[in-house]
């Protein structure tokens, strides 16, 4: 088949958004910008030959590198100096101090290492534009929309779109056409690597820098949630017109790779519900801090940390968080003093109630069955709730119980604990169809959330 007739085949087929940063091989730096740059502090400016680039490890930022040459700089002072301006062309690029100094042949011949700690901002971001490409790193793989890209070489098209869209603004998430490739070198190398790029617009008016924090801010803790980890888009660049204005550089949080369970399948077509009603749950202060607590601890949980005790801790934080934000303020399913008078096994049983979730610990589970059978628990509510309670409590009758408890069991114990987040949030945002099950037989089946019924070989809620 030519060319020719490929793209004609083609031609009503999205091209892709590249990511404004590629990157080849995991945790490979990112240059922002070389040549003369001013450090400015007070009302002195000091001159430096160098570059600033975007670094990965051990700590992702960006760090600027140089050396001065001059009398006049007393580099002991400077170092004590938190908020030094870094100047790039006459606009400030952003604050931050020196790590280190080392000097040279002479003491006027000066290298210097620092980090921008605040904002990382090339160019004049005060210019408004009509779209905002950005990068994601270490951000799972999902499957959507047809999308194609075409080189001199090659032409290629794949499923590799999402698009999030509300009433105001429309972003489409473009996975890197070399996924796997990339995915690879995270996988042998660890760290981080930019694996999605995406466009934001707005279906009114223009994009501001300051008016897109905001939007950001919440699409990063919807991927977060999406992925099971914390990820955030990076690499942010202004363009008005096809040309970049500005470009923004600013660390944002990240974790480095780590592989994680969590509840989405590959197949996105339903991320854009999810994204209405989160985004429109955005709005509200209250719902807004909520959302960012509540999957802040969930991605915490999900970790896989050598202390999973810990993570009990911080999952059973988060469905308290679950029930007095749903069951008590918004389903107002208990009111009065009876609020305050209920037991922590008793607001997760009413949280279950709400989701069709059963009380006893899912077949999967045999060491946390076994446990609640040798125990004479009542139910996995209970359990759980006496195994944190073996935790948080530092007596040495708590002491000597959590010691008995097997490490099964804390296992199988935290992973129910996340499943009920996932279910709780997944229900508030009113999610009707498959997920992964972290608590099935299988592990990780596919199957439709609980509060889904199949009736006559059709769904109803």
């Amino acid at each position: 088949m030519g060319r020719e007739h490929i793209l004609k085949l083609l031609e009503d087929t999205p091209e892709f958004i590249d990511s404004p940063v590629e990157m080849n091989e995991a945790n490979f730096p990112i240059n922002i910008y070389n040549g003369q740059f001013l450090i400015e502090h007070e009302k002195s400016q000091i001159k430096v030959d160098g570059y600033i680039s975007y670094k990965w490890l051990p700590d992702s930022g960006a760090y600027f590198y140089g050396s001065i040459q001059t009398n006049e700089v007393n580099i002991y002072e400077l170092r004590d100096v938190n908020d030094l301006k870094i100047i790039v062309d006459d606009i400030e690029l952003g604050s931050g101090f020196i790590i280190s100094a080392n000097f040279g042949t002479s003491k006027t011949d000066i290298s210097i290492k620092g980090v921008l700690s605040r904002k990382a901002v090339l160019g004049d971001n005060s210019v408004s534009v009509n779209k905002i490409r950005f990068s994601i790193p270490n951000f799972k793989e999902f499957y959507g929309e047809t999308i194609k890209r075409i080189t001199e070489e090659n032409i290629y098209n794949s499923n590799s779109r999402f698009v999030l869209e509300n009433a105001k603004y429309t972003i489409t998430i473009d996975k890197c056409y070399n996924y796997k490739e990339l995915y690879q070198s995270l996988d042998e190398n660890g760290g981080y690597i930019i694996l999605y790029g995406g466009e934001l617009t707005s279906k009114k008016g223009l994009l501001t820098f300051d008016n897109s924090k905001n939007i950001f801010h919440c699409l990063d803790i919807f991927l977060s949630f999406l992925n099971g980890r914390t990820t955030s888009t990076l690499f942010l660049h202004g363009i008005y017109d096809d040309q970049i204005l500005w470009k923004d550089y600013t660390n944002q949080r990240n974790k480095s790779y780590k592989y994680v369970q969590t509840w989405s399948h590959s197949d996105s077509k339903n991320h854009n519900k999810l994204w209405e009603k989160f985004s429109d749950l955005w709005k509200n202060e209250d719902d807004k801090n909520f959302l960012i607590t509540l999957i802040n601890w969930y991605v915490e949980t999900n970790g896989n940390t050598d202390f999973p005790e810990g993570s009990i801790v911080m999952a059973q934080t988060a469905l308290e968080l679950l029930y007095n934000w749903w069951i008590i303020e918004h389903k107002k399913l208990i009111i009065g003093k009876d609020t305050e008078n209920i037991n922590a096994a008793n607001k997760i049983r009413l949280l279950l109630s709400q989701l069709n979730i059963p009380y006893n610990a899912p077949e999967s589970f045999i060491s946390l069955q076994k446990y609640i059978k040798d125990n004479k628990f009542v139910d996995a509510p209970e359990a759980v709730v006496q195994i944190r309670n073996a935790i948080v409590h530092s007596q040495e009758e708590k002491r000597k119980k959590l010691n008995a408890i097997d490490d099964r069991v804390i296992y199988e114990a935290l992973q129910l604990c996340i499943w009920y987040i996932e279910m709780g949030l997944l229900c508030i945002l009113e999610f009707s169809d498959y997920y992964h099950n972290r608590c099935s037989i299988g592990r990780n089946e596919i199957e439709y959330v609980p509060w889904v019924k199949k009736r006559n070989g059709s769904e109803t809620i």
